[in-house]
């Protein structure tokens, strides 16, 4: 019973709390079968690696064969594969170290029975806790790009099982009078090497989410820098639209009076080609895309302007509200249709549409493009989406993205205040 129990939790329940959390980190659907897969093929390579008494190649090996599971990026997946094995390396190798200290200086051979089953457990308890505060604190994305900051994680990683194997290895011998006279181990120097090991890990790890936030920010402040640079040329645009619209208001009296002197004479022809040349004056004025805010109309025109020149077909029906300030409208729009432009331009069948309306006290706002047929998930987040993502945010709503029937959609929710 004894046996047994140490190994279901040393074969079956640590692999699945891994496994489980594995899938949590990388956003994957948890399923059984391919859980107990995994189970099986990390027990068997457990086995292997007890008789062979060599963990760096079989650490290499559990880390890819939890990596393969799942769609998504293998970089990535390796990498978060290689963080959770670190943290059970980390564990496993600070309990050995602590239960052998005990163990040595026990004056009872019946410490020694329970030794097993007490190391596991405590492993196990240990791990779930570091995980899950692994899952609690630290970004998600943390492993993206950061293939520099895995090889001080995998190493202490590989440090930890080969101090496990080599030095301390799977045979105990015990003398009545001695005590433990095999391994003979230095407790003082393991000790500040394990403890230093799990200081370094989290330091790593928080240095280098510091970095990624660090870096995310200065790319945030540059993006919105260059928002409100377009919006000033968006706004200088349509304030000199409004000018030429006062200047043609001004002279309209002046226009009445050449057409009434023309009908006057019986010049029709004469009139209607100077009310020709008046409408051509008045649509140039006014924008093509009517959402009752002049700075979005601007912004919209000239974005459409550069898509229609790339032959993309546009649905626009979009009315604006202003609950949501000019500058976030900017940042929504200008990253939405820059992503939506730059993807239909690798298509034949280019097609965007633009839908928002207002419902209550929420507005709804979605932006669909054609894309290509060898996309069958949604890529990674860019700076533009995690900039749409805050503006949605800020308002208390929410953004999504995703694939439907060869299109790329972006929805995103804005609450307002009843007040």
């Amino acid at each position: 019973m004894y046996v047994l129990l140490c190994n279901i939790i040393y074969f079956i329940i640590i692999p699945l709390v891994m496994f489980l959390f594995f899938c949590r980190y990388c956003n994957l659907a948890f399923r059984w079968k391919h859980c107990f897969c995994y189970i099986f093929c990390f027990s068997l390579l457990l086995q292997i690696e007890m008789h062979t008494n060599n963990g760096f190649y079989w650490l290499i090996l559990e880390i890819l064969v939890l990596s393969l599971y799942g769609k998504g990026m293998f970089l990535k997946k390796f990498m978060v594969a290689a963080l959770i094995h670190s943290i059970y390396s980390i564990c496993n190798g600070f309990v050995q170290l602590v239960l052998f200290w005990l163990l040595c200086h026990s004056p009872k051979i019946s410490a020694l029975q329970y030794a097993d089953i007490i190391h596991i457990g405590v492993v196990l308890i240990l791990t779930f806790c570091l995980l899950l505060l692994l899952l609690k604190y630290f970004d998600k994305n943390i492993t993206i790009g950061g293939i520099f900051f895995m090889m001080p994680v995998f190493f202490i990683a590989m440090v930890e099982r080969i101090i496990s194997n080599q030095i301390y290895g799977n045979t105990t011998i015990w003398d009545d009078k001695a005590g433990i006279i095999f391994p003979v181990i230095n407790h003082t120097s393991i000790l500040l090497l394990q403890l230093f090991a799990l200081v370094c890990f989290f330091t790593s790890l928080m240095a280098y989410q510091n970095i990624k936030k660090s870096a995310c920010a200065e790319q945030t402040i540059q993006l919105l820098k260059q928002q409100y640079h377009l919006q000033k040329i968006y706004m200088q645009e349509a304030q000199i639209r409004y000018e030429k619209t006062r200047s043609f208001r001004h002279d309209i009296k002046n226009h009445f009076a050449v057409l009434s002197e023309l009908l006057k004479e019986n010049h029709t022809q004469k009139a209607y080609a100077y009310l020709y040349d008046l409408q051509k004056i008045s649509d140039d004025l006014s924008f093509e895309i009517q959402t009752g805010n002049v700075i979005v109309d601007a912004l919209l025109n000239s974005k459409f302007s550069v898509a229609a020149q790339k032959n993309i077909s546009i649905d626009c029906k979009l009315k604006v509200t202003e609950k949501i300030k000019e500058i976030d409208w900017c940042i929504v729009l200008c990253n939405a249709l820059d992503n939506a432009i730059a993807e239909s331009d690798e298509i034949n069948e280019k097609y965007i549409c633009v839908k928002g309306q207002s419902k209550e006290n929420f507005y709804v706002l979605s932006v669909k493009n054609n894309c290509r047929k060898e996309i069958k998930q949604v890529p990674e987040w860019g700076i533009g989406l995690q900039n749409i993502d805050m503006v949605c945010k800020k308002y208390g709503g929410t953004m999504q993205v995703e694939l439907k029937n060869g299109m790329y959609c972006l929805d995103m929710l804005f609450f307002f205040s009843q007040q």
